[in-house]
C-alpha cells in the first residue's frame, strides 16, 4: 500500500498530510472553508445586471438575450460540453412533453423505424426544441459532437422535473 502526500495551506502555513491510496473514494467529500478563490466577482452578478448589448461569453448571447428567453420560457440553464463550447437551454413544459410523446408514439406505430432511431430521434427533437443557444437543427448534424443531444436531452428531462431532487422515506 503506497502513501499520497497532499500539501494544504499557503507556503507560511503548509501541512502535509499523508493519506493511503486505498482509502481513496469516489464518495469522500472534502470541503475547503475560507478560500476565496474570486468567483463572486465572476458569477456573483445575475444577468439582469449586466449590460444586455454585453456578450455573455465570445461568441455567445448577449445578456439581453438571456433575459428575453428567461422572460418568454421561465428557467434558462447553460451547459458547457468544453472550455470554449457552452449550450444555452430551457425547461419544458407538460403541453409541450404531451405533444412530444404523442408524436414519438405516432413514429414507433408505423414500424418504420427502429427502436434505436426512436431512442435517438427523440433526443434530438428535445435538443431541437429546447436549446435556445447556438441554434441547433437536428438535420444539420455533421459535424457536430455525437453526444450534445443526449446530454442536453437529459438535462432537459432533469430540470422539467422527470427526476426529483430528494426523495425521503417518511
Amino acid at each position: 500500500m503506497s502513501n499520497t502526500k497532499i500539501t494544504m495551506g499557503t507556503p507560511e502555513d503548509e501541512e502535509e498530510i499523508e493519506i493511503e491510496d486505498q482509502i481513496l473514494r469516489d464518495d469522500i467529500i472534502i470541503e475547503v472553508d475560507d478560500v476565496d478563490f474570486g468567483i463572486e466577482e465572476e458569477y456573483g452578478k445575475m444577468v439582469e445586471d449586466l449590460n444586455p448589448d454585453e456578450a455573455i461569453w465570445d461568441g455567445g448571447p448577449s445578456a439581453g438575450d438571456i433575459v428575453g428567453w428567461k422572460e418568454e420560457f421561465g428557467d434558462v440553464y447553460v451547459t458547457s460540453i468544453s472550455m470554449d463550447q457552452h449550450v444555452v437551454w430551457r425547461t419544458m413544459n407538460r403541453l409541450e412533453y404531451k405533444n412530444h410523446v404523442k408524436n414519438m408514439e405516432k413514429l414507433g406505430q408505423n414500424n418504420q423505424i427502429s427502436q434505436a432511431d426512436i431512442a435517438m430521434l427523440n433526443e434530438e427533437l428535445i435538443a431541437e426544441m429546447c436549446i435556445l443557444f447556438p441554434k441547433f437543427d437536428r438535420t444539420q448534424l455533421v459535424g457536430e459532437l455525437a453526444g450534445i443531444p443526449s446530454i442536453i436531452a437529459q438535462e432537459v428531462m432533469e430540470a422539467s422535473g422527470f427526476v426529483a431532487l430528494e426523495v425521503r422515506q417518511l
